[in-house]
């Protein structure tokens, strides 16, 4: 009777241990295929990337009417990549094709959609600065203007 009772308990103890393993597997796994924020960058082309907890881009979309950008952006393979990273490698595609000297004396505006205020805000402070310092270096563009906004989305309670 012992043995039978240590090894229920035995099993038991593995099940729930497994059970704890799995939901947290599921739940990382949820956190990283929904966005929790959307960053815009928007000019002449207008993009949209859905970014994940992590940061990690998991959607780019693109102005449907510039077909050249669209596939400029699809040959970038962005998903799974940090968001700095991402706005990098598109402003410098995007300088590559002269759509990025357009902007100087004008500027171009970086957007984020959050519902948390503190992560959109640390967001964009993290992302002006890297886009700030990747323009530094680049002659053709010295005179672009990066604005930002933050919005803040009510999450929806249904």
């Amino acid at each position: 009777m012992k043995k039978i009772f240590g090894f229920l308990i035995k099993f038991f103890a593995f099940i729930v241990v497994l059970s704890i393993v799995f939901s947290g597997a599921a739940y990382c796994g949820y956190l990283y295929i929904t966005p929790s924020s959307v960053i815009s960058l928007k000019g002449n082309p207008s993009i949209r990337y859905s970014v994940n907890s992590f940061n990690r881009v998991i959607k780019v979309e693109t102005d449907e009417s510039n077909i050249e950008i669209s596939n400029m952006v699809e040959d970038l393979y962005l998903n799974n990549k940090n968001i700095s990273e991402a706005v990098q490698r598109t402003l410098e595609e995007i300088s590559a094709g002269g759509y990025v000297s357009q902007y100087n004396n004008s500027g171009f505006t970086l957007s984020i959609s959050n519902s948390d205020e503190k992560k959109a805000n640390d967001l964009m402070e993290k992302l002006k600065k890297d886009v700030q310092i990747y323009l530094e270096g680049k002659s053709e563009v010295e005179n672009v203007k990066i604005e930002t906004a933050v919005n803040v989305t009510q999450k929806s309670t249904e």
